[in-house]
């Protein structure tokens, strides 16, 4: 569905990306790994149009679409869930999921909005109330729901994890896993490797914006590279073991 060629992009001096390659089948989820500062959200914002290339070509559903802007980009069908959630603290839940579905018309977004409601039953609940005063985890419900409502054919998830308890962060993970089962697409991008790892069908790990590893999620979670530099000795303890 995705293809992202040869990837640079520079800002000013610094490359942030030099030469990334990566690809997102239909129907999977991909994960995209790295420390702060690898260039895992540069990744995104070069997908979304929202970052210039020095050089390459991202390719989705068959057409080229590096340099197409914004707008257009997510009219073809690519959503994101960006870094920090980003809603609209003081509109309510059902205004913030309207704007998601702004380009659609009436009757698609009613009937979305109620299978939005049975995949996210706490959205229902709380409709009428303001997105600010919802907590961190109905929060990640509300972003991620606001990007399903433009029915994407590919989600972008950018650091869903971030901030969250570990009982939210086990919680938003089995939504993801969740919403892929539904059939939608995803390229996730986390500093929680194990985590990203245990719902992941592929993943590519980016060091200062070159890619290092890639493989299956079951062949990178026992990747000695990987066990030392993000769990080591305390992986059978993450496990729950």
């Amino acid at each position: 569905m995705l293809e992202v060629l040869d990837l640079k992009v520079t800002y000013g001096a610094i490359t942030a990306l030099n030469g990334v390659s990566l690809g997102v089948p239909a129907g999977q989820i991909v994960a995209l790994l790295g420390a702060n500062g690898s260039g895992k959200t540069t990744t995104l914002k070069a997908i979304t149009g929202l970052a210039a290339l020095s050089q390459g070509r991202i390719v989705f559903a068959g057409r080229e679409i590096q340099g197409l802007p914004p707008h257009d980009i997510i009219r073809l069908g690519i959503a994101v869930v960006p870094e920090g959630r980003r809603i609209f603290a003081n509109l309510a839940v059902l205004e913030n999921l309207l704007l998601g579905a702004y380009f659609r018309q009436e009757k698609e977004f009613i009937r979305d909005l109620a299978w939005l409601y049975e995949t996210f039953p706490r959205l229902a609940q709380r409709q009428d109330q303001a997105a600010g005063t919802l907590s961190g985890g109905e929060q990640q419900m509300l972003a991620r729901g606001r990007a399903l409502m433009s029915r994407p054919r590919l989600l972008l998830l950018d650091e869903p994890s971030l901030g969250l308890a570990p009982l939210l962060v086990r919680e938003v993970f089995h939504i993801i896993r969740h919403l892929n089962q539904q059939g939608v697409t995803i390229l996730l991008v986390e500093q929680n490797a194990f985590a990203a790892l245990a719902v992941a069908h592929y993943a590519y790990v980016l060091e200062t914006g070159h890619l290092v590893l890639e493989g299956s999620g079951t062949e990178l979670l026992s990747h000695p590279r990987l066990k030392d530099a993000y769990w080591g000795d305390d992986l059978e303890e993450d496990r729950g073991g």
